[in-house]
């Protein structure tokens, strides 16, 4: 499985690289290493695992999966970098797409939400994301300054982060 997921990785990852215009350079031997690595340690690392990271293209467009890691279901949300549950950066005001892929056998929600005076209040979130689809969209727009968080309704504790935005 990791070892699928390893190469699913990559080839989104190139995928991406091609519609957000960025060139990318990648050797068969160095794709070999990390598969055999990857697959020798059974556990998913990545040191893109940044959570101060901005996931959003120039046409506001944020790509944010989901993936399995570890030997035991745990998922994260990845964006196109492959840093887990990234913190977005964005601007309060602005139309913003956010497409989701969900290679895994669950399913899944997003859910965008506010918490004030000890309240949480959700803002947006997508639709079912059903086990192995593809490029489900959430259109999402906030006039928010501030921070609001993002979790799967089904995996809170394993997929969440954090939305900065500013004016």
């Amino acid at each position: 499985m990791l070892q699928k997921l390893s190469i699913f990785n990559g080839i989104w990852l190139v995928v991406s690289a091609i519609f957000l215009g960025v060139n990318v350079e990648v050797s068969t031997s160095e794709a070999t290493i990390e598969t055999e690595s990857l697959t020798g340690d059974k556990t998913m690392s990545n040191n893109n695992t940044s959570n101060d990271t901005s996931a959003v293209s120039s046409n506001n467009t944020i790509i944010l999966n989901i993936a399995e890691v570890g030997d035991e279901e745990q998922y994260r949300w990845v964006d196109a970098s492959g840093a887990e549950n990234p913190t977005l950066n964005i601007m309060a005001s602005k139309d913003y797409i956010i497409k989701i892929s969900n290679p895994t056998d669950e399913e899944h929600q997003l859910i965008i939400d506010s918490k004030s005076d000890g309240k949480t209040s959700e803002i947006a979130k997508s639709e079912e994301i059903k086990p192995q689809s593809k490029n489900v969209e959430l259109n999402f727009k906030t006039d928010h300054i501030g921070e609001l968080g993002y979790h799967c309704k089904y995996h809170p504790d394993m997929m969440n982060g954090t939305i900065n935005l500013t004016r």
